[in-house]
């Protein structure tokens, strides 16, 4: 049993998504007036060998270079282009309601194509409807006189003429209306009365279709040899070439049908791809994929940004890099890149009644419904497989509906139990078993509920804007978690939960990042100091890689990736390749590709790191508060204003099918005589002239591939001045102001191109002619000239400086004699000034003597005065010892006294005067010593002075009035007090402080 329910879900995987409403999702781009072409009647397209796209219309020809477009006016007004191709030698030609022209390039207009043979100009003067260039490179048109003539440009040899065949039944004769050669050499010929011949071996075939005399528009052929048939309203032909079978399409009333949108077929394409797309006249453009046996239908609508411009299509075309061109009769021309793996179901079979820009929350349940939010108008359930959905929204009379109308997240349990949470209208459940809602425990408490998630205990968690519940299955609160009662939440807003494969539960905040293990709560925070650290604390969306990593999506910031190993946060954004910001959901798919719901499309992370980034130029639908979910058969789900969309994860593919080749577009030189503008040749052989007046030239390219030109990076190199390529992003022009004269070589080519692919290459040389002094001979001759006039400079100075020479040795003979007389002279004076400066010399020598004789002189005075004063003081002191035993001192002796101490006073001045006179002859002998040891005492002092004045130790004895002993006692206590050593002596110590 259990092998059967397996074997159903797998199959209701497998079929999902192939219910009759759905369809597929094409993103037009445009081009009409506004971009400057001259009709927005196109009923031709083709892009050149160089990238170029040329659009014929009613009112001429017009290039279209990405940037700009250039018309080119036919010789008469009312000229229609038929038919544009270009041939193998690169020539352009035009098939029109006047005649066949081609391009000149030269000349830069078309030119009126004519034939040697007049009857060959009578048949292409007229009305052409078609043209091929077959095998042999003839040029085959068709006009409207039932001719089908071969051209041979280049041997001028236009002699064959092809009559169409007769019609057996009334003899009569159509026209050819469109030309195809197949791969085996077969010319295929359309006709105006509804038949198709075949041109093998000069000679027709007709090929009957069954039930068909109408007026075929167009006719190509798939890989399979099948001939495709587009009539002008029998609807289409499908002709096998190997059994001769037919079938055939039209339109049908029947809503459900697999039919053509239109019975009337303009054009008909077979792409690379072996697609056939038909262009209708008021039904859009029509896909008919083979492998799914299904037309498509493509028309202005609603549902997309970027609709076709008209709906009735003249013209199809598949240029380079897989981008198909559609010319429309009023819309101008829309394109597309040819990636079409995006289904679509429209906003009204889900009954999106409500156009609201809010995403769509999705929910693909394990029965394979789809259960998606409409907006902020309920919520709604979809059957893929019979197209049934059904409504749920808020009724405010009843009680057991949904509450709440802006339903903000899904979740399924394993009772197959929907958990809804809506933004104010609390938590809903409901039973899928039983269709009904089930009452949980304070349901209408929760407010704002943006995440819902199941713990290994089976456990639903609920997180809203107040916090985190926890139900069991009985829909009872068994936890409740916020901010105040459990330590680390960051907040009570959980806008995203995980439960990863160790059963830890992730919570976003809009706060920072929480993980609930079993024993404890982390916190994660953003730190811009720390690069390691969450790039920020909005998180959006949660989910863990194939690597065990946990991946985190945050509001405006990008990507972030936990490394388990290191406790790291790792940031993906642009320097990743990773264009978004805002990540609204993370998933992986079946191929472990991680994929990013994000505010630009969606994108995706392939194993190896690479980063493919897919918007809407590919129908995805971008992050709008909904987000983008995986389904088990790998389908990627993604809903909002625009209906549902969905396509198979392994099918998304950045398109870049086809080299990108470079062109040159247009070209401005700026000279002294003002600005002329340049003729880009487009068969690639240019070469740009600059006169030496020349003094800046611009030149502006472009890229073939112009699907997303604001992506295209360029890189270029002046060959001649530089080697290496420069990276210019995406600027499509290069000035260069003052060349110097020489040959350059101008390369241009994608900058993803320039180590692989030379083919891409645009290359113009560039040749700056020089100015008449710039010339080679014109240097030559300078050069000469110049030399001519050095070798006679030289034999000029030569014969001057010998002349100049001769002089001077005369001149120098003449005033070395008068030298040498001079000499002479202030020889005697200089010995004169010598001995008068010696004799002044020896009588300051002698003054210095005689000054320093009479200063010691008065120095020994001075020393003698003080040995009487000692005598007076000797003599006080005896008188006083004899007066002092007398009972009545005398008078006479009192007054003997007196006068004795009065003239020791006189003597204490001398001292002073001692000291000024020995400070004369010895300037800093006191000075030194006093710095030398401060703590001499005046007595010490003096008897320095006195040793330095050689006095002996009597006459030092008598000027201290001490005892000889007492001296010997003084001089060993200086020795000491001035450190001087035992076989040192005082004259040599006193030396050293001179």
């Amino acid at each position: 049993m259990v092998k059967v329910k397996l074997t159903v879900s797998l199959l209701i995987m497998l079929l999902s998504f192939n219910g009759f409403t759905q369809d597929r999702i094409i993103q037009f781009q445009k081009i009409s007036f506004e971009d400057g072409i001259s009709d927005n009647r196109i009923n031709n397209i083709l892009q050149d060998n160089e990238g170029f796209i040329w659009f014929g219309t009613q009112l001429g020809i017009d290039k279209y270079d990405g940037q700009k477009s250039k018309s080119y006016h036919l010789p008469n007004e009312d000229d229609q282009v038929n038919d544009l191709i270009q041939d193998r030698t690169g020539v352009i030609w035009a098939a029109t309601s006047s005649g066949l022209f081609y391009f000149d390039v030269e000349e830069d207009r078309f030119e009126r194509y004519t034939s040697s043979d007049p009857v060959i100009n009578s048949s292409i003067s007229g009305y052409i409807l078609s043209l091929l260039e077959v095998d042999n490179g003839a040029i085959w048109c068709t006009n409207a006189n039932s001719e089908i003539i071969a051209l041979q440009p280049n041997s001028k040899k236009d002699t064959v003429i092809h009559e169409m065949p007769l019609e057996e039944s009334n003899n009569s004769i159509s026209n050819g209306t469109d030309l195809f050669q197949d791969n085996n050499g077969v010319v295929w010929i359309a006709s105006s009365r509804g038949d198709v011949f075949k041109y093998q071996e000069s000679t027709f075939t007709q090929v009957n279709l069954q039930n068909n005399n109408t007026y075929i528009n167009a006719i190509s052929m798939d890989k399979n040899d099948q001939l495709w048939i587009g009539t002008n309203g029998n609807g289409l032909f499908k002709y096998n070439t190997k059994d001769n079978t037919t079938l055939h399409y039209t339109t049908s009333n029947n809503s459900r049908s697999n039919s053509i949108s239109n019975n009337i077929i303009l054009d008909v394409l077979v792409d690379k791809d072996n697609n056939i797309w038909l262009g209708t006249d008021g039904g859009g453009l029509n896909l008919y994929q083979p492998d799914e046996n299904k037309f498509y239908t493509f028309k202005q609508n609603t549902y997309t940004n970027f609709p076709i411009a008209d709906n009735t299509i003249l013209s199809i075309y598949q240029g380079t890099n897989n981008i198909i061109w559609i010319g429309t009769v009023h819309g101008g021309v829309s394109y597309f890149k040819n990636h079409i793996t995006i289904s679509h179901i429209p906003p009204s079979v889900l009954a999106f009644d409500q156009i609201d820009e809010q995403g769509s929350q999705i929910l693909e349940a394990s029965n394979g419904d789809i259960w998606i939010t409409a907006g902020r108008n309920g919520l709604r359930r979809y059957n893929p497989q019979n197209g049934k959905v059904t409504v749920y929204i808020n009724n405010p009379d009843k009680d057991d509906d949904l509450s709440g109308n802006n339903v903000i997240s899904l979740f399924e349990d394993n009772y197959e139990r929907i958990w809804i949470g809506t933004y104010s209208g609390g938590l809903n459940v409901f039973d899928t078993k039983s269709n009904t809602f089930l009452n949980a425990e304070d349901r209408f408490q929760c407010k704002a509920i943006f995440a819902i998630a199941s713990d290994t205990e089976n456990n639903i968690w609920v997180g809203s804007s107040t916090g985190i519940k926890v139900y069991n299955s009985d829909l009872k609160i068994v936890r409740t978690f916020t901010s105040e009662n459990t330590k680390n939440l960051n907040a009570n807003f959980i806008t995203s939960l995980y439960n990863d494969i160790k059963g830890d539960m992730w919570v976003g905040t809009n706060l920072g990042l929480n993980v609930f293990k079993t024993d404890t709560v982390l916190s994660f925070k953003s730190d811009k100091t720390d690069p390691y650290s969450l790039s920020s604390n909005r998180i959006r969306s949660i989910t863990e890689d194939d690597d065990l990593s946990i991946l985190i999506g945050t509001y405006g910031h990008g990507l972030n990736r936990y490394e388990r190993s290191n406790n790291k946060f790792t940031r993906v954004g642009k320097d990743k390749g990773l264009e978004a910001s805002i990540i609204g959901g993370v998933f992986m798919d079946h191929d472990k590709n991680i994929w990013c719901s994000t505010n630009l499309g969606m994108s995706k992370i392939k194993p190896d790191g690479t980063v493919e980034n897919f918007g809407l130029r590919y129908g995805v639908q971008s992050y709008k508060g909904g987000s983008a979910i995986i389904t088990k058969s790998n389908h990627i789900l993604m809903g909002g204003r625009l209906g549902l969309s969905y396509f198979k994860a392994s099918e998304l593919e950045e398109n870049n099918t086809g080299t990108s080749k470079m062109f040159f577009t247009s070209g401005t030189i700026l000279g002294a005589n003002g600005t002329r503008d340049l003729i880009i040749n487009s068969r690639g052989n240019n070469q740009i002239t600059l006169n030496p007046e020349d003094h800046i030239l611009s030149i502006h390219y472009s890229s073939s591939d112009y699907w997303n030109p604001k992506k295209n990076n360029y890189a270029y190199k002046l060959e001649g001045l530089n080697k290496d390529w420069q990276i210019i992003g995406n600027q499509q022009a290069l000035t260069f102001s003052n060349l110097k004269p020489g040959t350059y070589s101008l390369k241009v080519n994608s900058a993803k191109n320039i180590d692989q692919d030379e083919t891409s290459i645009a290359v113009i040389g560039i040749t700056v002619l020089p100015s008449f002094w710039q010339k080679s001979w014109v240097k030559a001759v300078i050069v000469l000239f110049g030399v001519f006039l050095v070798i006679v400079f030289i034999r000029f100075r030569l014969s001057t400086i010998k002349k100049q020479q001769e002089r001077l040795q005369l001149l120098v003979a003449s005033k070395t004699e008068v030298i040498k007389t001079q000499q002479e002279k202030v020889y005697q004076g200089e010995i004169a000034l010598l001995k008068v400066e010696k004799d002044n010399q020896d009588l300051n020598q002698k003054k210095l003597i005689e000054d320093l004789n009479f200063k010691t002189e008065e120095l020994t005075n001075y020393t003698l005065r003080t040995v009487h004063k000692n005598h007076l003081l000797t003599e006080i002191k005896d008188n006083l010892l004899k007066a002092s035993k007398e009972t009545t001192p005398k008078k006479a002796n009192l007054k003997k006294i007196i006068h004795l101490i009065d003239d020791s006073l006189m003597l204490d001045d001398d001292w002073e005067n001692f000291y000024h006179l020995f400070n004369q002859i010895h300037t800093n002998f006191i000075k030194n010593l006093k710095s030398y040891c401060p703590q001499l005492s005046d007595r010490e002092i003096r008897l320095c002075a006195l040793i330095k004045l050689n006095f002996n130790s009597q006459h030092i004895a008598t000027l201290f009035n001490i005892s000889l002993s007492s001296v010997k006692v003084a001089r060993h206590r200086l020795r000491k007090k001035l450190n001087i050593a035992g076989n040192d002596s005082f004259e040599d110590f006193f030396e050293t402080l001179i």
